[in-house]
């Protein structure tokens, strides 16, 4: 029993630092350091991103190990708020500004984090409708979506620099989302605007459906 508990707090510390500390920055920055050398390498596009994620998982794994996900959430904000100071104190002018770059580390913690908080209500909601599983699958949804952002936006720091971390994520989910699916607020108010249009189409192919408008001569001819 120990050992059960044991193992399921450690992968769901890797998972924690994954969605929300630096694992996700450290895969990430792995995959796009690959791609970026990859005509050097002689690899392919899919072997330079397996090649990156491999090494990613591999030294996310080892900084759990040594120092946990909460640690490695810290240092990312120490991080920061060092490069800024730093860049402030030693530049002159717009340069000041280029300590601002060091935000792009926390930017998949970033980015999760208002991902999970806009899917707690539909998670409510599918748990509502559907019941747990219900619950569960858009639980899996969101986390699924996590991880995505969270990995497009580390690998597009790495590649393209601080735009990268926005405009990746934003390119990647147009091609995983039809795959994982749309969020249950979505696919619920599509169905119902279905139903509506059903109705609509219903009622206007079926005159005798439809209601004499108020007011109006009662006649076979006069409808809403």
């Amino acid at each position: 029993m120990v050992s059960i508990l044991s193992t399921a707090r450690r992968y769901g510390s890797y998972g924690a630092n994954f969605l929300l500390g630096t694992g996700a920055e450290a895969m990430g920055k792995k995959i796009g350091q690959s791609v970026k050398v990859r005509s050097k390498t002689g690899m392919s596009l899919p072997k330079a991103v397996g090649y990156g994620f491999k090494k990613g998982f591999a030294e996310s794994q080892k900084g759990v190990a040594k120092l946990g996900f909460l640690h490695n959430i810290a240092h990312t904000f120490q991080g920061i708020g060092h490069d800024i100071s730093a860049a402030w104190k030693g530049s002159k002018g717009l340069k000041k500004l280029s300590g601002l770059k060091s935000i792009g580390k926390a930017m998949p913690l970033i980015m999760n984090v208002l991902w999970l908080a806009q899917s707690v209500p539909d998670i409510v909601s599918r748990t509502k409708d559907e019941g747990i599983l219900g619950g569960l699958k858009e639980t899996g949804k969101t986390l699924a979506n996590m991880a995505i952002i969270s990995v497009a936006s580390a690998a597009g720091a790495a590649l393209f620099g601080l735009p990268g971390t926005i405009l990746a994520p934003m390119a990647v989910s147009m091609l995983t989302t039809p795959i994982i699916g749309e969020p249950y607020s979505v696919k619920k108010q599509e169905a119902a605007e279905a139903q509506k249009q059903a109705q609509v189409q219903q009622q206007t192919s079926n005159p005798f459906m439809s209601q004499p408008v108020a007011g109006s001569k009662l006649d076979v001819t006069s409808y809403a």
